[in-house]
């Protein structure tokens, strides 16, 4: 269910840059770059990163290379990024640690224009009662995030995009309400 909704989005929104956190052997990266070739994207590029980088794969459309989701901002600096082309789809699918999800987010806060999208991926963490274990994991960590602090006096500037999450039902999805659209 998650591909399907995952080639809606790319449908949608046609993004020129992906950026993903988390490659494991890099299969994603193959089917995200594929996918937008398939739907007519010229010159879109896939970057998935990881702590692991994947170095058996070489292709024109994907970049491979190391990052740290501590800290993205290390290995990604945000000028680096300004630069990407734009409609941008940012994807987290490397760690749930809370204190990880959270760098992320504040990460991609500053970086991401409105109307591009940032997808959590995998945490039914909450649904299986591991949050804990998982300093809050992605779920309690986005609740936070979204709901604002006193840092932002603007307030969020995502959303849950819940025609993604509830496509199929009412968070029929291994990321329960975790697509989210830039305001």
């Amino acid at each position: 269910m998650d591909t399907a909704i995952y080639a809606d989005i790319l449908w949608e929104i046609r993004p020129k840059t992906v950026i993903e956190f988390g490659s494991n052997r890099g299969a994603s990266a193959l089917w995200l770059a594929d996918q937008l070739t398939t739907f007519g994207v010229a010159n879109a590029h896939v970057w998935s990163l990881d702590i692991n980088p994947v170095t058996d794969l070489a292709d024109p459309g994907r970049t491979f290379g190391f990052c740290e989701v501590a800290n993205p901002a290390a290995s990604l600096g945000p000028e680096d990024l300004q630069a990407l082309p734009k409609r941008l789809l940012m994807i987290d699918d490397a760690s749930p640690l809370g204190r990880h999800v959270l760098a992320v987010l504040q990460f991609i806060d500053l970086i991401t224009d409105p109307g591009d999208y940032v997808i959590i991926e995998d945490d039914i963490l909450n649904q299986l009662g591991w949050e804990e274990e998982y300093q809050g994991g992605p779920l309690e960590v986005l609740r936070v995030f979204l709901a604002g602090d006193t840092a932002r006096e603007a307030g969020p500037r995502c959303q849950i995009y819940h025609a993604c999450c509830d496509i199929f039902g009412r968070n029929v999805t291994l990321n329960p309400e975790r697509y989210l659209r830039r305001l």
